[in-house]
């Protein structure tokens, strides 16, 4: 099985976490009516600039959020999501850069920065930092989605080679939220490794109740029927897979 759905839950926690972020920037000034009016101004520019990112116009993203970083460079938020921005442009050294300065620069990191962090570091490999980024966000009592820090806990110690320990964090977002498409989906796929084919199976049904079907999961779906001589449901995978996803890489190694 590919490991890109896993990558996918920690880019599904960034998308996730964007529409929650503060439109109030966390950082406050000192120089005045000028200086407030840098801040309103930067803090504006922030949201566009993060409202574009969403919509994955990059180029506005960045003409905005510069602009948001000139007003005033200590803004939190303004690094915050300058930091996402350089994820998507896959500039790592950057990213970690603007997010380093965001969390220093707020006194009490929201977690959804922490969050943000935590993945930036898993995805570039600095696992033990990230799982620390990511029990700092779940200390704060306030988190609203606590499943997604959670998950990507999981999602790193996977990556270390450590699953078993990894599963108990997939069940712990589960408890803040039963149908967290993400998790079930983590639950199913090492459930599938260790040859537990039943209990793969029951959390890929779940998962499907629960979140849009991709590739990556439909050919797990095919390989849990097959491991169960489930025929019903290696056809049905298969074919949703071969119509719906043509093009895609797990459709090509079906043909």
């Amino acid at each position: 099985m590919k490991t890109s759905l896993r990558w996918l839950v920690i880019s599904s926690v960034l998308v996730g976490v964007l529409s929650a972020c503060s439109s109030t920037d966390s950082t406050t000034s000192t120089a005045g009516s000028s200086g407030g009016d840098a801040v309103k101004a930067a803090s504006y520019n922030a949201q566009l600039g993060v409202g574009y990112l969403q919509s994955g116009r990059l180029d506005l993203a960045k003409e905005y959020l510069d602009k948001a970083l000139k007003y005033h460079p200590q803004s939190v938020d303004a690094n915050h999501y300058y930091a996402l921005l350089q994820e998507r442009l896959k500039d790592d050294a950057s990213a970690t850069r603007y997010f380093a300065k965001a969390v220093h620069l707020s006194k009490t990191p929201s977690p959804e920065l922490m969050n943000n962090y935590g993945s930036h570091l898993c995805r570039v490999g600095q696992y033990d930092k990230a799982i620390t980024a990511f029990k700092t966000a779940l200390r704060d009592p306030l988190y609203r989605t606590p499943e997604f820090a959670y998950t990507n806990i999981g999602v790193c110690l996977t990556r270390k080679g450590h699953p078993t320990e990894a599963i108990s964090y997939f069940h712990q977002a589960l408890q803040a939220n039963e149908d967290f498409g993400l998790a079930l989906y983590q639950l199913a796929e090492l459930n599938y490794k260790s040859q537990d084919y039943a209990k793969a199976q029951a959390f890929w049904f779940r998962y499907r109740d629960n979140a849009p079907v991709t590739p990556e999961s439909l050919m797990l779906c095919t390989q849990i029927g097959r491991a169960l001589n489930d025929t019903a449901q290696v056809e049905q995978c298969t074919q949703t897979l071969l119509t719906r996803f043509p093009n895609s890489a797990e459709a090509q190694r079906l043909n």
